[in-house]
């Protein structure tokens, strides 16, 4: 019985290497089709090799599968091998360069998208950098939600410096206001000043996105009675739900928007600021005294 068991474990073993020659020998026949500038036949080893790599651990083929790719110019391949690098532990940056101009060249943008989330999911200390990546290309595609979600991310880096913090929490509190989330954008623009309290610049994005607020929610509660109006369906309590509508926002917003514009204009002296400021307080004592 002994005898039997030591036969079926040499056995086991001998597979074992059989297997292991296997990945080798694809290994090398990859890189000699590679040398001879036989790309598509280096590809067919290469994939073999990693197929067989049950570690994932062999980010130098990975990375010739990726260079095989560029060669035939097969670049969404190419920027997936490369990411395969990364993901085997190729940490380079480089490969990550690689990876991105691969996926631009196939006109992918949703490829290198995916690849950071991947990086940034797989490597966790890698979140922050990817973060940056994808800040950057959410910028160009003017997605203002996804650019204040990096930013988050962004902010969280323990390693950030005051300069970055300053700009990241300022650039958040724009984007917020982009998407008329006031509140969200005031709580950004109050960390702002929590470093630089006299900024007189900040006093008044500060005061105009609280104005704007209650422009907006004016205007959005007049759109919404003017078209009960046109289908004959307005009513007196529609009427008064519009006023009161633009009185909650103007008691709301209107006092800090005042508090902050009126810093403001210390250092600017700006007119228009001005005339919004006596705006706004004729607008609060009116609806005060309602």
């Amino acid at each position: 019985m002994r005898k039997l068991f030591l036969i079926a474990a040499c056995l086991l073993f001998a597979s074992g290497m059989k297997a292991q020659t296997t990945y080798l020998e694809y290994c090398n026949a990859g890189d000699e089709c590679f040398s001879n500038e036989d790309y598509k036949g280096a590809i067919e080893n290469y994939i073999k090799a990693l197929e067989l790599d049950t570690e994932k651990t062999d980010y130098t083929t990975a990375m010739q599968l990726g260079s095989c790719y560029e060669q035939i110019e097969e670049w969404q391949k190419a920027g997936d091998a490369f990411k395969d690098s990364y993901l085997r532990g190729n940490y380079d940056a480089g490969i990550i360069n690689n990876m991105r101009r691969c996926y631009e060249t196939a006109g992918c943008t949703d490829c290198i998208k995916n690849a950071y989330n991947e990086i940034a999911t797989a490597y966790p200390e890698q979140e922050y950098a990817m973060a940056k990546r994808l800040y950057n290309i959410y910028i160009k595609e003017e997605d203002n939600a996804n650019s204040l979600r990096c930013l988050e991310t962004m902010l969280k880096d323990p390693e950030l410096t005051e300069e970055n913090r300053l700009k990241y929490l300022k650039n958040a509190a724009s984007f917020a206001l982009k998407m008329d989330s006031t509140d969200i954008a005031e709580s950004y623009f109050e960390k702002v000043l929590e470093i630089v309290p006299n900024d007189a610049d900040i006093h008044k994005a500060l005061g105009l996105g609280l104005y704007n607020q209650i422009n907006n929610i004016d205007k959005n509660a007049q759109a919404a009675y003017s078209a009960k109006q046109k289908a004959g369906d307005a009513s007196r309590h529609d009427y008064s739900q519009m006023l009161t509508a633009t009185k909650r926002a103007t008691l709301k917003y209107g006092p800090k928007a005042v508090e902050h514009l009126k810093i403001a204009n210390q250092t600017m002296k700006d007119p228009e600021i001005t005339k919004i400021i006596a705006k706004l307080q004729n607008n609060i004592a009116a609806y005060s005294n309602r």
